[in-house]
């Protein structure tokens, strides 16, 4: 006898438009709950490669340092003058951040600074040079200033010789004499002296490739002006030191992405604080913070309160870390209470 077979399954239960639109609304909810985290992780990981790049900047500068008997790489870029020739290959400039000198220590991966045929030396670029919340970085670190071996250069015309002066020690500079105190890597304050600081873009590469621009910092920071001023506190720097520096004839149109076209308007502190936490308008303001590293090796992050204090007209370093072991020496006379 034949019987019927019969299907027990339950029959399938489609989603109601109510139900789908609570899952859609969970998801909406947790992408906005995610997002800011994963943000805030990614801003953390590419501050930490700053600082672990600044620091393998800093620990090639001191290998340097070691094989030069305590001397850290000079800062000699006088092109102008035609004065400061390496000896190595007959170019023009003596700076730390050279192929010549740092390039010994450091792997070249932007080759872009300068064309090959150039009478100024290639520099280093690309790689641990580059903060990876700087604009279209090629280097985004530099030297201060004080820590150089020879920073500038006297002419001595009885002889035709040059004669190459640690900084702060040309007595014919009135903007670098005695305005800091050089130092070496046996420095008893090492661990508050800044060695590598981040700086700004300011030239473009020369190797010019309109899809990929890359700009690179100056030589130095920090030689100019009172350590308070340095950091950007009152009103911070003068305009003419990027005047003479930022604003590149190496290219028709030295138009950095950090500085911007408006020649009037310059950063006001060596430093840039737009990089940590990353922020995409009005670049220049004190505001955010900046990596240092040291001369004993370490790197920290502050942030523009924590190194300057402004009390009416008066603007101080909190000498939380220094340019040199003269700052508060330097800033003694500002209120008439020392430093």
């Amino acid at each position: 006898m034949l019987t019927k077979n019969h299907d027990t399954r339950a029959p399938h239960r489609a989603f109601t438009l109510i139900e789908l639109l609570v899952v859609i609304a969970i998801i909406a909810l947790l992408i906005g709950i995610l997002l800011p985290a994963i943000g805030k992780a990614r801003e953390t990981a590419r501050g930490l490669l700053c600082q672990t790049n600044i620091r393998s900047i800093a620990q090639a500068v001191q290998v340097y340092a070691v094989d030069y008997r305590g001397k850290y790489p000079t800062i000699l870029g006088d092109p102008g003058r035609r004065v400061v020739i390496d000896p190595d290959n007959g170019k023009l400039n003596l700076v730390w951040h050279d192929v010549n000198r740092i390039g010994r220590y450091l792997p070249q991966e932007d080759f872009r600074n300068v064309d090959d045929d150039n009478e100024v030396n290639p520099t280093v670029g690309g790689g641990v040079m580059e903060c990876p919340n700087h604009i279209d970085a090629g280097r985004s670190y530099t030297m201060n200033y004080w820590a150089a071996s020879a920073a500038e250069v006297r002419l001595n015309f009885s002889n035709g010789t040059a004669e190459y002066l640690r900084p702060g020690t040309n007595r014919e500079n009135p903007e670098t004499y005695q305005n800091g105190l050089g130092f070496n890597d046996s420095t008893g304050r090492s661990s508050k002296l800044i060695l590598i600081s981040e700086g700004w873009g300011a030239f473009r590469s020369q190797l010019l490739d309109v899809t990929d621009v890359t700009w690179f910092t100056q030589g130095s920071a920090g030689s100019r002006q009172l350590p308070g001023e340095r950091f950007g506190g009152g009103e911070g720097l003068e305009a003419s030191v990027f005047l003479g520096n930022g604003r590149s004839n190496w290219t028709a149109n030295p138009t950095s992405p950090e500085l911007g076209s408006d020649t009037t308007v310059m950063p006001t502190s060596y430093n840039p604080y737009y990089r940590h936490p990353r922020r995409t308008g009005d670049l220049r303001a004190i505001q955010g913070s900046s990596n240092f590293a040291f001369v004993d090796g370490h790197v920290d992050n502050y942030q523009p309160q924590d190194l300057f204090v402004e009390d009416g007209d008066i603007v101080k370093s909190t000498y939380e870390i220094l340019w040199s072991e003269n700052d508060p020496k330097l800033e003694r006379d500002v209120d008439g209470t020392g430093g």
